[in-house]
């Protein structure tokens, strides 16, 4: 055979198998994930997003990303034109987060609070195709059931209970719409009372009678907890250093549980609670519970729970 014939044999053969004979199979590309916040130097969400990507088997990367308000809406455009699946959302983004989206849920409508993006690619037909072709941005509110399920770890049943709030921003906002969902009443006890109050308006009216608003002060405080079940701290953990802001405390009862959104050792609130509520936790277990939510929502597929919390060293029944 001559070299011309090899040369032509071998194009035949690799014309044929592009059209099916022996097609080369292209690797899923990586999902790609964030948090944002203005500062998320220490977050543990990094961790516990890539345990669960392992945990199903799906090559990805998740970063955490420190991003002030002003430069919010322009990093979430560009991690969306740049081809991540989704971003979670903390201090102090999530009603910006809720602004910017394209479809809210109902938990983000009443809440006015996301702490997930999940960007979905637009597609258009039809001569003016280009102009409509985009990403859409659909915001979900995984706090919710994230407190919900690290309340259920505590032994705290919130239905019909009384459940006292301490603050009022988007994390809050989460925590009064899943609360007073499943029955709950709600004291929210806050420095910023009118946020508070635009967040009971935002709910809808037949769950509004359920929940009271009362300045953050010693008294204030006291007479919330006096006969609570749950206190959940919705507040940074430095914001109980303060003698004053610790007072009222000691109107917690003991059979109470008591829920702190911040994480991390030997909080003041930790302290200043040891040996009056029955059981406390920081806000590791939430963020593991609402990491796997937003993991399902965004890929469709539900993590186990026990890498989850394996990665960031806490023992899991699940």
């Amino acid at each position: 055979m001559s070299v011309r014939g090899g040369k032509s044999a071998k194009r035949s053969d690799d014309k044929n198998a592009r059209r099916g004979g022996t097609r080369t199979r292209r690797e899923p590309a990586p999902i790609r994930g964030a948090v944002l916040g203005a500062d998320v130097s220490h977050s543990r969400s990094p961790v516990i997003h890539e345990a669960a990507f392992r945990a199903l088997g799906i090559q990805g990367n998740y970063l955490a990303r420190s991003v002030s308000a002003r430069g919010f809406r322009q990093v979430v455009a560009a991690l969306a034109a740049d081809g991540y699946r989704y971003v979670n959302v903390t201090i102090p983004h999530k009603g910006l987060a809720a602004a910017l989206a394209t479809t809210r849920s109902a938990a983000v409508r009443a809440s006015g609070a996301a702490n997930t993006l999940i960007f979905q690619a637009r597609r258009a037909t039809g001569a003016r195709a280009k102009h409509k072709a985009g990403v859409r941005i659909r915001a979900e509110n995984t706090d919710g059931p994230g407190l919900l399920a690290a309340l259920g770890d505590l032994g705290g049943a919130p239905a019909d209970g009384i459940a006292v709030i301490v603050g009022s921003g988007g994390a809050a906002a989460g925590a009064v719409e899943a609360l007073t969902a499943v029955g709950a009443r709600v004291r929210i006890v806050a420095r910023r009372k009118r946020a508070a109050l635009a967040m009971r308006a935002r709910l809808p009216a037949p769950r509004q009678p359920r929940i009271s608003v009362a300045d953050w002060s010693p008294a204030n405080l006291a007479a919330a907890l006096a006969d609570a079940d749950i206190l959940i701290s919705a507040v940074p953990a430095a914001a109980w250093e303060a003698s004053e802001a610790r007072a009222g405390l000691e109107a917690l009862r003991p059979s109470a549980v008591v829920l702190e959104m911040a994480y991390g050792a030997g909080t003041p609130l930790a302290r200043a609670v040891e040996g009056r509520a029955r059981r406390y936790a920081d806000g590791l277990g939430m963020l593991v519970h609402q990491a796997a939510v937003a993991i399902t929502l965004a890929l469709g597929q539900e993590p186990p729970l026990a890498a989850m919390f394996a990665a960031v060293g806490v023992r899991s029944d699940e």
